[in-house]
């Protein structure tokens, strides 16, 4: 009778610790693929001579947003952005991904989208974006974070 018990609960705590180890895993991986988001998007960009894959002499120096939002139907929100990039390097550059993070009031990640800048950007200058529009965002997004991914410097020679 006692070994009986004994086993079921031993049985019962190695069934509890299992269950334990297993939530815990999947929270932390859940966890990992959250913070790893950037290498995704970066990995499925197109190659070039040189790319500078988030490049810190690009500054995003103001970022705004102005919303227009349809309460009719779902995922018709419209950001419309307002982005001044500096470049503080001594080269230039074209062909800026951009990547826009929207976030809900919690500030959670809802969705993100990458936009693609198609102008110069010389040494020293400093370029005003304000005619970007993204479409179909949620309609829980209140938030947003703007990152560059990457961009190609111009006139590269080898």
């Amino acid at each position: 009778m006692f070994r009986r018990q004994l086993f079921y609960g031993i049985t019962l705590i190695l069934l509890v610790v299992i269950i334990f180890l297993l939530l815990r895993g999947r929270s932390a991986e859940k966890e990992r693929a959250a913070q790893n988001i950037n290498i995704e998007q970066i990995a499925l960009e197109q190659p070039s001579p040189v790319r500078a894959v988030l490049p810190r002499d690009l500054e995003i120096v103001d970022s705004q947003v102005s919303w227009t939002r349809n309460s009719n139907e779902k995922n018709a929100s419209e950001a419309h952005h307002d982005i001044t990039i500096h470049n503080i390097s001594k080269g230039s550059y074209v062909s800026l991904w951009l990547r826009m993070d929207y976030i809900d009031e919690a500030g959670r990640l809802v969705e993100n989208r990458t936009h693609e800048v198609n102008k110069a950007l010389p040494s020293g200058a400093t370029l005003r974006l304000s005619d970007i529009t993204i479409e179909g965002l949620s309609d829980t997004v209140s938030g947003f974070r703007v990152t560059i991914l990457s961009a190609d410097l111009e006139n590269y020679q080898n």
